[in-house]
């Protein structure tokens, strides 16, 4: 038999309604500098990677990481404007979807575009996945699976093929790196999980405050018997 909901109790329903649309906004406030950033950082990753010479793949991975920007500032644009009659968990699907187009971006740098020969490059291409990677919990924190959406298909395929293909397997350092890359996932979904309690809070306190406010409407619209009023 299900319980009663308490006199100013918000559902359980409408609480999770209510928590994912703060989730969906704090998303899409965080997503231009996420996806400036990731553009910024092809951009750069293609100059750096030319100084070897510039490949057909390093223009089609930057034509790449190109439209996947305009497809995440599109997003932006269009969930600010509501552009689009849909509601907010299939706005948070699409933000989900942006990130995983992101991930594998930076999984094509990591595999497809990894330099050959050992040296700076390597290490570079290693320090930008793992920056983006662990750089973006926070950002992508609010929604459950818009951080896994970036940081697996960047990270997994790049060390599958740096440690396990690139110069032959490599199993104690390749494990490691798996280590480390559940370690990342583990974090972000406790931020997750604080974030989410964070805003079910707010989103109580916020309900509290309206309950208040109408408790008062209704007091000045309908006054009781004043100390002074005459008792018959």
């Amino acid at each position: 038999m299900p319980h009663p909901i308490p006199p100013g109790a918000i559902a359980p329903t409408v609480l999770a309604q209510d928590v994912e649309t703060l989730q969906v906004a704090e998303i899409y406030r965080n997503l231009p500098l996420g996806a400036g950033a990731a553009l910024l950082g092809t951009i750069l990753c293609v100059f750096v990677l030319a100084e070897e010479g510039l490949h057909a793949r390093h223009v089609v991975w930057l034509g790449y990481g190109i439209i996947v920007a305009i497809f995440r500032f599109g997003l932006c644009w269009a969930y600010r404007d509501g552009a689009m009659a849909i509601d907010s968990h299939d706005w948070g699907r699409l933000a989900v979807f942006g990130n995983l187009l992101a991930g594998i971006q930076w999984g094509l740098l990591g595999t497809w575009l990894f330099p050959g020969e050992p040296g700076h490059l390597q290490n570079f291409v290693i320090m930008v996945i793992t920056c983006y990677v662990g750089g973006s919990i926070t950002a992508y924190a609010p929604l459950r699976w818009a951080h896994p959406a970036l940081s697996v298909p960047a990270a997994v395929p790049s060390t599958v093929y740096i440690f396990f293909i690139d110069s032959g397997p490599h199993p104690v350092s390749g494990f490691m790196a798996f280590f480390f890359v559940g370690m990342v996932l583990f974090y972000a979904f406790r931020e997750t999980e604080a974030v989410a309690e964070r805003l079910r809070a707010d989103t109580r306190i916020r309900q509290k405050l309206r309950d208040l406010e109408a408790d008062a409407r209704r007091m000045h619209e309908f006054p009781g018997p004043g100390p002074g009023a005459r008792r018959y």
